[in-house]
């Protein structure tokens, strides 16, 4: 009976701080907006003590913020951060293309180039939500055939952060015609097992997207 009930209880915390996760990253709660146990126990029906928690663990992944004597608030959108997540990105995802380079099976490279192709499809046809959906299997996929657990676990939290700039400033920039070259030199690259090649084409790749979503970030705060 104790164990039913501190599962239920596991389970309901987890669903509170899943719930206030993607009201954060959506933007249904915005940038520097107050998060009141109060207020946000009655939007998803449940108590405080489970909103005090979920709160909690979203500020160690950088999505809350504390301020003393003011409580709670969403974390802000700023250069720095998003800066310092592409950094880190950049250096991840380039050791992940390195070892996918060794380790690629046949499988996993037929999903990477059938998301070259159909993404380049999806863009002519103006579908951009089909256009993100590909470009985030192709990361994805490359990640996932590095086979370094702590990598893909690092990767994350990561990529649920990104995920938030781009959603909330409409950030669909990267998707030019260098974006999809891009794609195309790192699946030769890996066709070929260059790992060091994969490796600094993917590092570029991801800096020269931070440079858009940058430019991306300063029109948001000058409309806001």
């Amino acid at each position: 009976m104790t164990n039913d009930k501190n599962g239920r209880k596991k389970s309901l915390h987890e669903k509170v701080y899943r719930s206030i996760k993607e009201a954060i990253i959506t933007g249904q709660l915005l940038p520097n907006e107050r998060l009141k146990e109060e207020m946000l126990a009655k939007r998803f029906n449940t108590s405080r003590t489970p909103v005090r928690e979920a709160l909690r663990n979203l500020e160690k992944e950088g999505f809350v913020t504390f301020i003393p004597s003011i409580g709670a608030k969403v974390t802000d959108l700023n250069q720095k951060t998003i800066k310092d997540l592409y950094e880190c990105r950049a250096e991840l995802e380039g050791l992940a293309a390195e070892k996918a380079a060794l380790f690629l099976e046949k499988e996993e490279y037929n999903i990477l180039e059938e998301s070259v192709i159909l993404a380049k499809q999806y863009k002519q046809l103006g579908d951009l939500e089909k256009v993100i959906k590909r470009n985030t299997l192709f990361h994805e996929t490359i990640i996932q055939a590095s086979h370094n657990e702590t990598l893909i676990k690092l990767m994350e939290p990561i990529r649920m952060q990104i995920l938030r700039y781009r959603t909330i400033t409409g950030y669909v920039g990267g998707f030019k015609p260098m974006f999809f070259d891009a794609h195309e030199m790192i699946l030769e690259a890996l066709k070929e097992r260059n790992a060091e090649k994969s490796k600094q084409l993917m590092r570029n790749h991801i800096l020269e997207d931070l440079q858009n979503i940058l430019t991306q970030l300063k029109t948001y705060h000058a409309q806001n």
